[in-house]
């Protein structure tokens, strides 16, 4: 006991004892659960006693080593448990061999439909980069829309020649003729009116308003809502509320659960509403004459489609232009066997 009692009293022994008390007060200022004071060099702001990997940021800080930004704590929560990523769709891209200048020179679009815009789309700083993202998004699903209206734009001409030959439809065929007529806001009775409407959508005008609508796919709009036409509905909770909506106001901007969905919607709003008749009679005139459609001509029939007018007008004949996307006026899907939906799961 008397030589245990010597050994203390020793400064050896001492001096272990204090370096081990340092050890200790080390291990609680910078392991996982750090004092009130290592938060304090992280952040002016007061916050909660425990935060998990705060020592090791603090650590890093004293190195100074550049560390990620924290999340910031108001951010929606995001309910899908997979979501489209930027590295996930350029992958799945590539797997496709989709590759837009062939494309531009005449090759085939693969059937690679996007159902979301990617959610770190504005996370992409080579403006390239993402202007060729977008467009390999929005393309093939705009074509796919086209490709639909053609098919109903065939049936309905096949209608026409049944009836001109003096042959009455069956009941079939007239139900399903009075739907499109519905659909399309035009009179069953009318083929030649109806064929005006039922008709595509040049690509290069659909992909410049979708552009100019949706900021590249950038938007609130289109990440949230995957909405990349600005389409207004008046229904509380249908849409998504504008941060800068007039005091007053009661529109939303639609939102939809699928990109394809938004420019089907799109497409016939074109094909239907009112507003739009001198886009569809001057689209009926360049078809008669040319064969083909022209997106830059027909932008400007579109006076109404925005209250920006004449400017707007100017805007959209402007992206086509620097963009070349008339270059996509005549591009054409790759057969059908070889389509893909690339959707949250697939990732």
């Amino acid at each position: 006991m008397r030589q245990i009692t010597t050994a203390l009293k020793s400064s050896k022994v001492a001096t272990l004892l204090a370096l081990s008390l340092v050890v200790v007060y080390a291990a609680t200022e910078f392991g996982d659960h750090p004092s009130q004071m290592a938060h304090a060099s992280l952040s002016g702001k007061p916050g909660p006693t425990s935060i998990p990997g705060a020592a090791d940021m603090y650590k890093t800080a004293l190195l100074n080593i550049p560390t990620p930004q924290l999340r910031p704590s108001d951010l929606p929560v995001i309910e899908q448990p997979y979501q489209i990523t930027v590295v996930s769709l350029t992958n799945s891209l590539t797997n496709m061999a989709f590759d837009l200048d062939q494309i531009r020179q005449g090759q085939e679009v693969p059937r690679h439909f996007v159902q979301n815009m990617p959610t770190d789309i504005l996370d992409i700083e080579n403006v390239a980069a993402r202007k060729n993202l977008f467009l390999s998004v929005a393309l093939p699903l705009i074509l796919k829309v086209n490709e639909d209206i053609l098919k109903h734009r065939a049936k309905l001409q096949k209608l026409q020649t049944i009836t001109a030959e003096g042959t009455s439809l069956s009941i079939k065929q007239a139900t399903w003729l009075n739907k499109l007529a519905k659909r399309y806001g035009g009179n069953a009775n009318d083929f030649t009116g109806l064929l005006k409407r039922v008709d595509t959508i040049p690509v290069s005008l659909a992909l410049a308003q979708s552009i100019e609508e949706s900021g590249w796919g950038t938007s609130r709009f289109a990440r949230e809502g995957n909405a990349l036409f600005g389409q207004r509905v008046w229904s509380a909770g249908e849409g998504i509320v504008p941060l800068e909506r007039a005091e007053g106001e009661q529109y939303e901007v639609k939102a939809f659960d699928e990109l394809f969905q938004s420019i089907e919607t799109y497409a016939t709003n074109l094909n239907s509403f009112g507003a739009y008749d001198d886009f569809r009679i001057a689209r009926a005139r360049q078809r008669s004459e040319f064969g083909v459609i022209n997106g830059y001509e027909l932008a400007g029939s579109l006076v109404l489609y925005s209250e920006r007018g004449a400017d707007y007008i100017d805007a959209l004949q402007a992206l086509i232009r620097v963009n070349n996307l008339g270059q996509f006026e005549e591009t054409t899907l790759a057969p059908e066997r070889l389509a893909q939906i690339f959707k949250s799961a697939n990732n």
